[in-house]
């Protein structure tokens, strides 16, 4: 099992309608829709913070993100669903 050690994780439970975005440290939430425009904010934010986003495999509902966030070299981590 790979460790995750890192100052900055972006963890987001994704789903067909939603994004449900949760930041460590600091403990920042929102939720945002799982759409093109919104990808570009997750991108963004991760970018500013210089964090690694982290998601579970959702069946391919990740994969649009997944696309967005590796285009613009965000680290990126698909981890096995709890």
């Amino acid at each position: 099992m790979e460790c995750l050690s890192h100052g900055r994780i972006i963890g987001i439970d994704v789903s067909r309608d939603w994004l449900d975005v949760h930041c460590l440290p600091d403990g920042q939430r929102l939720r945002l829709t799982n759409n093109d425009g919104d990808h570009a904010i997750v991108a963004k934010l991760a970018r500013e913070q210089e964090a690694i986003v982290c998601f579970e495999a959702t069946g391919g509902l990740e994969w649009k993100l997944w696309s967005v966030l590796a285009g613009v070299g965000v680290e990126t981590r698909q981890v096995a669903p709890a």
